[in-house]
């Protein structure tokens, strides 16, 4: 399989701040006090450089009304995207 498969796959916390936090007018701070994290570890998801763990997606999904499946299919489909772009650099 192909990097193209993935061409372009989107942070869970990329998808978090674009598609719940802006449209629902929540800042970061408010969002994590409400799930009782740190505004680090939450700010970290946004940046892309935290992912989101199994808890972290029961976490989500409770706050957003989504699913927790949501949340881990983004990871994982990021996370293949990036497992895909590495093999195929160190194949280059």
């Amino acid at each position: 399989m192909k990097f193209e498969k993935f061409p372009n796959p989107f942070h869970p916390g990329e998808m978090l701040f674009e598609e719940f936090l802006e449209p629902m007018k929540l800042t970061q701070s408010s969002f994590a006090e409400r799930l009782g994290w740190s505004a680090r570890k939450l700010n970290e998801i946004i940046k892309g450089k935290r992912g989101v763990t199994a808890a972290s997606a029961l976490d989500l999904a409770d706050a957003l009304k989504t699913t927790p499946e949501y949340w881990m299919n983004l990871q994982v489909t990021f996370d293949l995207a990036q497992a895909y772009r590495n093999r195929e650099e160190e194949a280059a």
